[in-house]
């Protein structure tokens, strides 16, 4: 069987209860049962309730920001109304990818910036040093190169490991190459040149050349592969946020926003006996506590032990989840008076060219006078968003004193928007790569009533994240369901 609808009913009762509490001690508890209960509106999450209300089951979402979306943020300059895109401003022109936006009523564009990429000026925004644009004849000189990479590491490493886009199915024993140092695995196969293209279209992925190479790979799947020598899609109004507005209007009131998460138990016990079955306790601003019933829980958000360390963990899942660390990672705008070209930021003496750490990767226009699109990186989570700021700042002065920028810029920035993406590239050592630990964690798949989703599982790419839910997780609830 499965449970009852969830409606606005439902929460229209909940809501007369918060009225009431308002005028009482004690506020009532509302109860709610679904079929699915997922804790995160991110990519992951939403993708799989759209996909799961689809297959008939009920869901609701549980997130604690004000809007469902994870890190597709939009600014809308309030003057120019032109939206300027934080986080995800791409997609892979994959199948998933397309069907996923066609299910949502979204129209889509092709694109490609690599193919036509934004006129700017490269300088190491560390030492201040402009590095000069390549002539015709170098430039295409570099294109036969990285079409040569490409073609090597498609035939020798794409070829070898199938599933790099499906998941995290690492094979038992696992293979000694994917934990060599990325940059060491690139000369082993001859996609050196690659390095600086993946590090780029995948801003943060740490340093490139000593990730283990099982991230790598990872971070340039076949999806990204494809997409590069042909387009990206992207929201056609210009608006990454117009996809996640209309999975809102789809998924109405089955979705509870600014919520947070009081309590999780996975197995319920009557006695002896055990029972299926999930209990969260959300709680919403100015609203009585929500108890929701669930058969299944689906977890979407990073499963770091601050994110989750307060669930109901066993032993074994905490120590596993325990492994974890990750980057960090902060999106937003920048208003710098004055500049009206883009600028990249060019490791001048770094392996691959790659920018200091921390630091950002550039300037980009974000199509309104003297805004920005930035991209603020580190190598841990350990940082505050001023910690951010004051690293454009001293990018900004540095650019300045070799006229690269307006003289007082460092002074005069402002970030209208900005956005902290922490933790970022969740992931774990090439030491626990060895010792089985992928292999450990999607065996928590189906455990305890519990599915897990996400970048974590998945890779940092909506495309992939989706590929996930509809490949994996999504029909083994179906299946544990009865649907």
């Amino acid at each position: 069987m499965r449970f009852s609808q969830f409606s606005s009913a439902v929460l229209a009762s909940c809501l007369s209860h918060a009225s009431v509490a308002s005028s009482k001690a004690t506020a009532p508890k509302c109860s709610i049962d679904v079929d699915v209960a997922i804790i995160g509106g991110g990519s992951g999450g939403i993708n799989a309730a759209i996909q799961l209300k689809d297959a008939g089951a009920k869901v609701v979402v549980i997130e604690k920001q004000s809007q469902i979306g994870g890190h597709a943020e939009t600014y809308v300059n309030p003057e120019t109304k032109i939206p300027a895109n934080i986080g995800v401003v791409l997609f892979q022109g994959t199948d998933v990818v397309k069907k996923y936006f066609a299910r949502l009523g979204v129209a889509t564009v092709g694109t490609n910036p690599a193919a036509t990429p934004q006129e700017s000026k490269s300088y190491d925004f560390s030492l201040g040093i402009p590095i000069p644009a390549q002539n015709a004849s170098a430039a295409a000189a570099s294109q036969q190169i990285i079409a040569a990479a490409i073609q090597a590491y498609s035939q020798n490493v794409l070829s070898k490991y199938p599933w790099v886009d499906q998941g995290y199915f690492v094979p038992e024993p696992v293979p000694k190459e994917l934990t060599l140092p990325f940059g060491q695995f690139a000369q082993q196969y001859n996609f050196s040149a690659l390095l600086p293209v993946i590090s780029q279209f995948n801003w943060y992925p740490g340093n490139i050349s000593t990730i283990p190479a099982l991230y790598g790979i990872k971070s340039l799947g076949p999806g990204l592969v494809s997409s590069i020598a042909g387009e990206f899609l992207a929201s056609a109004s210009g608006d990454t946020r117009s996809l996640y507005r209309a999975a809102a209007t789809e998924l109405g009131d089955s979705v509870l926003l600014d919520s947070s998460i009081l309590h999780v138990q996975r197995e319920q016990k009557k006695g002896y006996a055990k029972t299926s079955g999930v209990t969260v306790v959300v709680k919403q601003p100015n609203q009585a506590p929500k108890t929701i019933r669930a058969r299944k829980l689906l977890i979407a958000i990073p499963p770091t032990l601050e994110n989750v360390g307060d669930f109901d963990l066993s032993d074994s899942e905490r120590k596993l989840l325990s492994k974890f660390s990750a980057l960090g990672y902060l999106a937003g705008v920048a208003d710098i008076p004055g500049l009206d070209v883009s600028l990249q930021n060019v490791g001048a003496l770094t392996p691959f060219n790659t920018p200091v750490i921390p630091g950002s990767n550039g300037f980009y226009s974000s199509g309104s006078p003297n805004q920005f699109l930035l991209g603020v990186a580190f190598d841990n989570t350990d940082y505050t968003i001023a910690d951010a700021e004051a690293i454009v700042r001293k990018e900004l002065a540095t650019l300045a004193a070799v006229g690269a920028v307006p003289a007082d810029a460092a002074k005069t920035v402002t970030f209208p928007y900005i956005s902290n993406h922490a933790p970022y590239n969740v992931r774990v050592s090439a030491k626990e790569i060895a010792h089985g630990f992928y292999g450990k964690l999607l065996a928590l798949e189906g455990s305890r009533n519990t599915y897990w989703t996400g970048a974590a599982f998945a890779g940092h790419n909506s495309g992939a994240i989706w590929t996930w839910n509809e490949g994996t997780v999504v029909p083994a609830l179906k299946k544990d369901l009865g649907l």
